[in-house]
């Protein structure tokens, strides 16, 4: 058995998807008697998500430079790595794959290979050409890329524009969740989210950040079309979060829309709630969708790369941004009972395709293929 010494180094632990796939990962990775895995921060910002992953008895290590863009992070992690006689360093998000890139090139004696796992479909950097050839530089360090969906490599191989023979360090492991987790939560009362609503109340949920990625703007908007008794959850924190409590006083849904803030209980929410709303405007794969079906919960999705993937005929779409179609598909799951459960049950067999389990045996094929 070949024992592995792994650094996972990221910018932050805040809410995100990128994070709790983190955690979950290595939660689970660290039960095998072959793996260590440690874990360094770039930002030693302290959030529940950071508290989980301590807890769990795994080493967490922060940088503590006072911006994850200081340059100045790669010493500090080329050090780091070098103390610690790593096998393998797995990085996730910018601009941690920069700083482990340039990090890298001080150790090309080391035995310690490196991994980025690419975890969004879009990016700013890509809409300037001029940072192609530094982008090139930068993946040209990793050993193996991974994407967490069909369409997110496509769209980075169509962006990198790699060399025929390098294709074969390109490869998709598809996101997973807790499954079991999701399955087997127990539900609140419905009085417990919100001591008003009672158990005839229909309840809509959306976890996800307030940034322009997410579109929660078209939630609120459609709240306008539903009925009194549906209420709309929006679990998450950000920058667009003041402007959309002000949208919902606006169009006066903000007795019916509640912001309730970043949440570690998203697995006994959705338990709750009727339908699971993922409105994004661009997304590498949608663990949110994933997480709701595995509650056994109908998904409906906005049809954009990446989520459409994940949800695929499991679901029900609405066109990016457009409420009448949204709003058509909520009252048409809530006013039929036999549709309703028709999609609950394709919801609840396709989330067993996204088992963090299988996403962590398709990571350490990967790894020891790296190594070896």
């Amino acid at each position: 058995m070949i024992f592995i010494k792994i650094l996972h180094v990221i910018n932050r632990l805040s809410p995100g998807g990128a994070q709790r796939l983190l955690i979950d990962t290595v939660r689970l990775m660290n039960q095998k008697n072959n793996i260590e895995t440690d874990i360094l921060l770039l930002s030693d910002e302290k959030n529940i998500f950071k508290d989980e992953i301590i807890k769990t008895g795994i080493n967490v290590k922060s940088i503590k430079l006072q911006s994850v863009y200081n340059p100045l992070n790669s010493l500090y992690i080329r050090n780091f790595i070098k103390e610690g006689d790593y096998d393998l360093v797995h990085v996730h998000l910018f601009p941690s794959n920069y700083w482990v890139s340039l990090a890298s090139k001080s150790l090309l004696k080391s035995k310690t290979k490196f991994l980025t796992t690419e975890h969004s479909t879009h990016n700013k950097r890509r809409d300037k050409l001029y940072l192609r050839h530094l982008e090139k530089f930068i993946y040209r360090s990793y050993s193996k890329v991974i994407s967490i969906s069909d369409h997110t490599q496509k769209n980075l191989i169509s962006w990198l524009k790699p060399k025929r023979e390098d294709y074969n360090k390109f490869a998709v492991v598809h996101n997973g969740v807790d499954v079991k987790k999701f399955k087997v939560a127990k539900p609140y009362y419905k009085r417990e989210i919100i001591n008003h609503f009672t158990e005839e109340t229909k309840l809509l949920c959306m976890v996800g950040s307030f940034s322009p990625q997410k579109d929660q703007e078209t939630l609120i908007k459609a709240m306008i079309q539903l009925p009194r008794e549906v209420h709309l959850l929006l679990i998450g924190d950000g920058k667009k979060k003041v402007e959309q409590e002000q949208l919902a006083k606006n169009l006066k849904v903000d007795e019916r829309v509640h912001f309730l803030g970043v949440r570690n209980d998203v697995d006994r929410v959705f338990k709750t709630v009727d339908i699971i709303l993922v409105s994004s405007n661009w997304e590498g794969f949608g663990l949110v969708a994933a997480e709701g079906m595995a509650a056994g919960k109908p998904v409906i999705a906005s049809d954009v790369p990446g989520l459409n993937e994940v949800v695929q005929d499991a679901g029900l779409f609405f066109n990016k941004g457009d409420t009448q179609e949204l709003t058509y598909n909520i009252n048409n799951l809530l006013n039929n009972h036999k549709l309703y459960h028709d999609v609950l049950e394709r919801c609840s067999q396709k989330a067993e395709m996204f088992s963090i389990e299988l996403l962590v045996e398709k990571y350490l094929k990967e790894y020891k293929s790296i190594i070896s």
